[in-house]
């Protein structure tokens, strides 16, 4: 039934339960707590008994999310479901316990059940009593809408008063989840988990002293079969967080973190100088002493300003390279918003301020690219010399795909096992295994020795099969490919290239002039820095697309060897 003849039956004061209607119904709760979960169930007997015993009514299968907050509609899997089953024109009339079930944002509300009316769907939120077919029912539900989600408001403030005063009284805050802890519900103390606590010990130990990396601290746990307090693998970003955390000194901490905004969830994450931390070894049991946690973190923080600092100067082939010599900073990279089919390096005070500032072209990193082809090109590298001395170096040596080193790991398999077979042989001789037992796994060690013996007749079969001259030729084919790569190129140019400095030539906007300087020391400093190679190059601007705009664009360009 469209929505225009229920409006007109309204209207004429014929109840809703009187009209002809396929009737759905949606039911939410936000946790999995018991409780909720029995509300959940009442919620969905409830609707579908009442849809049911109404004879003017069809049921059709309720839309049921469970422990999702009503803050965020897009997580709500059946809601959306429905939405999307509204559109099919699968039900006219959607039955709800109430505004805050259905969504807690006012905006929401109003959008979701406007999308609703124009697909010819109704809501009837029956706590609230409210009938969206009505036509006073927007009015009415901005009303209700807006309580609803300034209860939302009041609870987040109640629930950050509340952390607050506990933070105050020094409450150690936080749930289980903290490994080599289980938090006493009762005393609100830590009590150490013994097992888990030499972990953690080992962690900062193999970090701390042995020097080990993150990556491979994470790999060791993980092959050792060792699981996190969720039972799941480690990873880098856990044993970070582990290292970090002050408890395992025996510290009190907290106010680390804050929700800006109840309705974004948006963190705000604080300086450790701004974190509240204090010794309470008596409440907080120390796994690790403070000179170990010290140690780890003083590492940890050296290593994360070297990261990011490689990580930023390194992150592209010219990053950090590039200079303005007029205002004396870097250019940035930044990509073409329409084609992105080449990248450009801009100053960063035309990025800061526009043209005003600097109205020096951008340069783009094909064209760097191709400057630096053609230099490599005129220093004439004879590349075919290069992989014939290459080639002359790997001839003494074997090229067959680490074949030795398996032939040796199988054959300190078979060692293993014949150990093993003299082993079983003395305690058979001793009687303390029987002859039943003792041929069992003499019988299986046989086996095993067999199979390997196979696979070192094969592999050595297949290295006689394959020629020397072909293997060789083989080499010469990968290495002239790696060597005219992409990759080798840019590795190359990341070798060569120390510094760029870009100006204008008298003031010509299309005209620049690059002073390149590599990473080639000179022998001796002269007073006069002369560029010792010379070039200049044009662009042609553009690309092959109707309505772009071509010029040309001249580049003069300086060599010169660092000092």
């Amino acid at each position: 039934m469209d929505l225009y003849t229920i409006r007109k039956k309204l209207s004429l004061g014929i109840p809703l339960t009187n009209i002809k209607l396929r009737v759905t119904n949606y039911s939410r709760v936000s946790t999995n707590q018991d409780e909720q979960k029995k509300s959940l169930q009442n919620q969905v007997e409830h609707f579908s008994k009442y849809i049911k015993e109404n004879p003017n009514w069809t049921y059709v299968e309720g839309y049921v999310d469970q422990g999702i907050t009503g803050t965020s509609d897009q997580k709500r899997e059946k809601f959306m479901q429905m939405i999307a089953d509204a559109k099919q024109n699968k039900f006219d009339l959607i039955i709800t316990k109430e505004i805050s079930r259905f969504s807690r944002n006012t905006l929401d509300s109003i959008k979701y059940t406007r999308e609703l009316l124009s697909d010819g769907v109704a809501v009837l939120f029956v706590n609230d009593n409210i009938n969206t077919a009505m036509p006073d029912a927007e009015l009415r539900l901005t009303i209700m809408a807006s309580m609803a989600q300034d209860e939302i408001r009041r609870l987040s403030e109640r629930v950050k008063f509340g952390m607050n005063r506990a933070i105050e009284r020094g409450e150690i805050l936080g749930n289980d989840l903290l490994y080599g802890y289980k938090k006493n519900k009762e005393t609100k103390m830590l009590n150490m988990i013994e097992k888990e606590a030499q972990i953690v010990r080992n962690i900062y130990e193999l970090y701390a002293i042995e020097k080990l990396s993150l990556s491979k601290i994470v790999k060791k746990l993980n092959q050792e079969g060792i699981k996190t307090c969720q039972n799941k693998k480690w990873c880098i970003s856990t044993i970070s967080r582990m290292i970090e955390n002050p408890k395992y000194k025996g510290y009190y901490c907290a106010r680390k973190t804050e929700i800006v905004d109840y309705m974004t969830k948006k963190i705000k994450y604080f300086e450790k100088d701004d974190w509240i931390m204090y010794e309470d070894k008596k409440r907080i049991p120390p796994i690790v002493s403070e000179e170990l946690w010290d140690l780890a973190n003083d590492r940890l923080t050296k290593r994360k300003k070297t990261d990011n600092k490689a990580k930023t100067k390194n992150r592209y082939l010219f990053s950090a390279k590039i200079y303005c010599e007029e205002h004396q900073t870097t250019f940035h990279r930044r990509e073409f918003r329409k084609q992105k089919k080449d990248v450009t390096w801009v100053c960063k005070e035309y990025l800061t301020h526009g043209k005003i500032r600097c109205d020096s072209p951008n340069i783009r990193e094909s064209e760097l690219e191709n400057i630096f082809i053609d230099f490599i090109k005129k220093l004439q590298i004879n590349y075919q010399k290069i992989v014939e001395l290459l080639i002359n170096f790997y001839k003494g040596l074997e090229i067959n795909d680490n074949i030795e080193e398996k032939i040796n790991n199988y054959e300190k398999e078979i060692n293993i096992l014949n150990i093993k077979k003299d082993k079983i042989l003395e305690l058979n001789i001793q009687e303390k295994l029987t002859n039943d037992e003792f041929y069992e796994k003499n019988n299986l060690y046989n086996t095993q020795i067999k199979e390997w013996i196979e696979k070192i007749k094969k592999i050595k079969s297949e290295k006689q099969k394959e020629n020397s001259k072909d293997k060789l030729k083989k080499l010469e084919n990968v290495l002239t490919s790696k060597i005219k790569s992409k990759s080798t190129l840019n590795k190359t140019i990341h070798l060569l290239l120390d510094h760029i400095t870009v100006s204008k030539i008298n003031n010509n906007k299309n005209n620049l002039n690059l002073n390149i300087y590599l990473s080639v020391k000179e022998k001796k400093k002269t007073k006069k820095k002369e560029p010792f190679f010379k070039q200049h190059l044009e662009f042609k601007r553009g690309y092959d697309t109707k309505g772009t705009k071509r010029y040309q664009i001249s580049y003069q360009i300086n060599y010169f060897l660092s000092t």
